[in-house]
């Protein structure tokens, strides 16, 4: 796929809204207030939501509650200032490197043209039509296709150590229909390197290894569906997509989708095994109920029900739950090597002490300005002193000693600002 000139708008969903569903399906006063209740819980959790935003530092361990709770983030524009921050993401340095790129446009796209996995990007991306609204217009989905292959591409160039595997595009289109190109390649950098770390290896040992848990988790909370999955010989295969994507290449419904990626942020690594392991549960009816055979039980497993979507607050509840009574270290077994092996498990605690300490937004922009503000007045008193020292050569001596102390304090607000933005 050749690459067009970058847009720097992109595509925003229309959020569904679940209390506006309730309001039309249920009539009468008991509906309305209902409704209004609904309107007003959402009310106070943005305001939580901004308020752990714009806390000193920011609150991460409350918007990590806020996740598990109904609505998640609730929206995208919210979406973009938590993820940032749930994976230590200056969005204050991208705006700046922002106005660099289009000078860096050929450079870095004969850069891609070179990288091994070049070809296989863009033939999934160019698969990637289903992941983007209908209702969108061709030429639109063309150029966000096109961002879709140089954020994946910038990641890749950047970390050559990180193979491609087939489903990252899917990661990656989620963050892009959400934050735009610039965030969204990160953004998707940061997940790489910690959350999606295990699944770019050279091989799928890791990823089998982390599939494995699958099924203690069932065992550990329901002895009897385990024992019928073990006779069925059906394995843990059919929930490959789903942990690889982050269910984003086998769910339909784009607003479940992005709440599933709220919860698996903030929540650790091995979060989406225990959503399938909730998920597996939920359907126990279902595979109790069939064929104790295994492309029976492959088939019923590996099809996401079309209502997920109805009960997913649900399964996030339950994912939780489950994650708390039957931690990842408890787990016996085979497992015990993959918490030993793990790259992304081992990273994830350095990183969550890296997220304590970030400032707020509204914080960095201030301190920015100070630095500029700085800078200014620098310059101006240097304008200053030279038109003086022009005239009259007696100052040159005056001059040279407090021009060194104003380009000390410079030095010093450049360097302590760099620890800032």
């Amino acid at each position: 796929m050749a690459l067009a000139q970058r847009e720097p708008q992109h595509y925003t969903y229309k959020r569904k809204v679940y209390v506006g569903k309730m309001k039309s399906q249920n009539s009468g006063i008991v509906g309305q207030m209902m409704y209004y209740l609904s309107e007003a819980r959402l009310r106070g959790k943005i305001q939580r939501i901004t308020d752990a935003l714009d806390s000193d530092p920011v609150d991460v361990p409350i918007l990590k509650d806020l996740s598990i709770t109904a609505d998640g983030y609730i929206a995208f524009d919210l979406r973009c200032k938590v993820w940032s921050k749930l994976l230590n993401v200056n969005t204050l340095e991208i705006s700046r490197n922002k106005d660099n790129k289009d000078k860096e446009d050929n450079s870095e796209l004969e850069q891609f043209r070179q990288h091994k996995y070049w070809r296989q990007v863009n033939l999934d991306v160019d698969r990637s039509h289903r992941r983007f609204p209908s209702e969108m217009k061709a030429s639109r989905r063309l150029a966000l296709q096109e961002q879709l292959v140089r954020i994946i591409m910038r990641v890749l160039c950047r970390n050559q150590d990180l193979h491609y595997y087939q489903g990252y595009h899917d990661v990656a289109v989620t963050l892009l229909l959400v934050a735009g190109e610039e965030l969204a390649a990160a953004l998707l950098e940061q997940m790489s390197l910690h959350q999606l770390r295990d699944f770019m290896e050279g091989s799928m040992e890791k990823t089998t290894k982390m599939l494995a848990f699958l099924h203690p988790i069932i065992e550990e909370a329901d002895p009897e569906l385990r024992e019928f999955l073990v006779r069925s010989e059906v394995g843990q295969v059919f929930a490959l997509s789903w942990l690889i994507t982050w269910y984003g290449h086998v769910l339909k419904d784009f607003s479940t989708i992005v709440r599933l990626y709220d919860f698996f942020l903030a929540t650790h690594p091995l979060m989406p095994v225990y959503f399938g392991a909730a998920l597996v549960i939920r359907r126990r009816s279902e595979v109790l109920g069939g064929e104790c055979e295994m492309s029976y039980v492959h088939h019923l497993l590996s099809r996401i029900p079309d209502d997920l979507p109805d009960y997913v607050e649900e399964l996030i509840t339950t994912a939780h739950s489950l994650f708390c009574k039957f931690p990842p270290e408890k787990l016996s077994g085979a497992v015990d090597r993959y918490l030993k092996e793990s790259i992304t498990v081992a990273k994830h605690k350095q990183f969550i002490r890296e997220l304590e300490d970030q400032s707020p937004d509204s914080l960095l922009r201030k301190r920015k300005k100070q630095l500029a503000l700085h800078t200014n007045n620098e310059l101006e008193v240097s304008q200053n002193f030279q038109s003086a020292t022009q005239t009259n050569p007696y100052m040159k001596f005056a001059v040279w000693t407090l021009t060194a102390s104003v380009g000390t304090v410079a030095l010093y607000v450049l360097s302590t600002a760099k620890q800032w933005i």
